[in-house]
């Protein structure tokens, strides 16, 4: 209909294996996550992967207004017609309060997302607010993020790539939200890391090993 979702990354050198889609944090906007593209199309990645970055309804050049809804309804929209496209596989990243509407996402459509990666992920936004603004009551929250429950029912495999120096979500609440997921997992922690100085440099072994263990060629880890 001429309406922009997001943007896409073709892989450069074959037809897609996987489909990824990319929902990203608060700052900034889908065109500022250039990073994911060069990392999973990296030479440690052997799957080729083509990758489709969400705009957020309020972001970037996409009209609307943002919730913890109208994202997550962004997300059901683009999940939809990717798997319009075919059988290929979809798997979902979701990056700071976008591993929030990911979660959210894998609860509304379970059939649709075959893997998730949660990159400095929470248990819930009231945590987040709790430890910034404990002074304030959790019940003045307008969005819930609850992706500890969003999880229990998801039966597909999960990345968890943790920051251990964040200063924005501690890593203590991915560690939490790990802990409480009872399927498939496997956890990283960049113990050096800040919310935004995670290492997204191509070639990483990491990023290699998150695919393969998507993939189930590899063991649950950690």
């Amino acid at each position: 209909s001429g309406r922009l979702l997001g943007w896409r990354c073709r892989h450069p050198g074959a037809a897609p294996q996987v489909r990824l889609l990319v929902l990203h944090g608060n700052a900034g906007m889908a065109l500022d996550r250039t990073y994911f593209a060069a990392a999973f199309h990296g030479p440690s990645v052997a799957l080729p992967i083509d990758l489709y970055v969400l705009e957020y309804p309020g972001y970037g050049p996409r009209k609307g207004e943002p919730s913890e809804r109208t994202l997550v309804q962004a997300a059901v929209e683009a999940l939809d017609a990717l798997a319009s496209r075919g059988p290929t596989p979809i798997w979902v990243l979701g990056e700071s309060i976008g591993s929030g509407v990911a979660c959210q996402l894998a609860a509304a459509r379970p059939g649709r997302v075959a893997g998730l990666v949660l990159v400095t992920p929470m248990d819930r936004l009231a945590s987040v607010q709790r430890h910034h603004y404990p002074w304030i009551p959790g019940l003045l929250l307008r969005d819930r993020y609850d992706s500890e429950a969003a999880l229990r029912g998801f039966s597909g495999p999960v990345a968890f790539l943790v920051a251990g120096r964040d200063e924005v979500v501690p890593a203590a609440l991915g560690l939490r939200l790990h802990g409480g997921f009872g399927g498939r997992k496997r956890l990283w922690v960049e113990s050096e890391a800040g919310h935004n100085t995670l290492d997204y440099r191509p070639g990483r072994p990491l990023w290699g090993e998150l695919i393969a263990f998507l993939a189930g060629r590899s063991s649950g880890g950690a």
